[in-house]
């Protein structure tokens, strides 16, 4: 994604708009566990600040398909966050890889940390929130109903650690 900063760069224009689409290539996909990404965009602005540096801002927005976390089934994610960061042309000083090469600036990487910093820790459909967690001889216990059992598997080995803090 090339934006052109000619205008910007030479003052004839003060700021300029974005609205483009965000496309991902699928090698980028495939190792972010980002199934697919949908409807996603960029709106926003670049503008020259007084040292001859840059500054971009806006929203970025769309839906990411990712995996349930429980039955690996395709949920949609929406997400939209407000991104904004600077950038000079022979400023080292920022630690950010938005680089003018010849008056344009490529901000599909910028976008593509962005949308990774939006992946949720935990994603869940909502048709399997009260999933029995259960089968055959088996059930999953979370830590807190294991803490409320008084039928703990470590209740003895705790017992015995306790008596010789006495």
């Amino acid at each position: 994604m090339n934006i052109d900063l000619t205008k910007l760069i030479t003052s004839s224009v003060d700021e300029l708009e974005i609205c483009e689409e965000v496309i991902i290539p699928e090698e980028l996909l495939a190792n972010s566990g980002i199934r697919e990404l949908k409807n996603s965009s960029f709106s926003g602005k670049v503008i020259k600040l007084l040292d001859d540096s840059y500054q971009i801002s806006g929203v970025l927005s769309g839906v990411m398909i990712l995996p349930d976390d429980i039955t690996l089934e395709d949920v949609e994610v929406s997400f939209e966050s407000q991104v904004e960061e600077e950038f000079g042309e022979f400023v080292d000083s920022f630690e950010n890889n938005l680089k003018i090469i010849q008056n344009t600036l490529d901000i599909r990487d910028f976008l593509w940390q962005n949308i990774l910093v939006e992946i949720p820790t935990k994603v869940v459909h909502d048709k399997n929130k009260n999933l029995a967690l259960e089968g055959n001889g088996w059930r999953l216990v979370t830590e807190e109903a294991l803490r409320k059992c008084n039928n703990s598997p470590f209740g003895e080995l705790s017992q015995m650690f306790d008596s010789r803090k006495e």
